[in-house]
């Protein structure tokens, strides 16, 4: 999915691109930020959305959607894991996927929050490896990631429905 001028994303923002995903393949949908057009698009398609939120309000509407799975989104940029600690307080029954500025060296900051199932990092998919098509390198890092996750997560959590 792609605007005018921008590259590809792997992000929805619009409930047409919900659709494009769904015929793509998707298995679900991740959005940058709160939308309820384009969680109930996908809550009518029956495939799991994990929309972005930044604040309480956005949290609280995601609860009234039925939501207890979201992106905490751009992490980095709104505090990292201070502020992701304060906003999930209220939160306990909401999970949580913090993007945006996650790195090698702040990963386990993040693994080490309960409230926190997955991270997402760029840095694990750099565009000057894709354009080269170095898969080899993309997979080390990938490796490397779960390699670090295994180390502070000995035992998985599950992820809960997000339907």
């Amino acid at each position: 999915m792609r605007w005018p001028g921008q590259s590809p994303r792997s992000t929805v923002l619009t409930v047409e691109q919900v659709d494009t995903a769904i015929e793509a393949g998707a298995a679900f949908v991740v959005t940058p930020g709160y939308s309820r057009d384009v969680v109930a698009a996908c809550q009518a398609c029956g495939i799991p959305v994990i929309p972005g939120v930044a604040t309480p309000t956005e949290i609280q509407m995601a609860l009234q959607d039925g939501i207890t799975l979201v992106k905490f989104f751009p992490a980095e940029a709104i505090g990292g894991t201070r502020a992701l600690s304060a906003i999930a307080a209220p939160f306990p029954m909401l999970r949580f996927i913090p993007t945006g500025g996650i790195s090698p060296e702040n990963l386990q900051d993040y693994l080490a929050l309960p409230s926190v199932v997955a991270v997402g990092g760029s840095w694990m998919v750099p565009a000057s490896l894709v354009s080269a098509q170095k898969w080899a390198d993309v997979s080390r890092l990938a490796a490397e990631a779960v390699a670090t996750v295994a180390r502070h997560r000995p035992a998985a959590r599950p992820m809960p429905d997000t339907r």
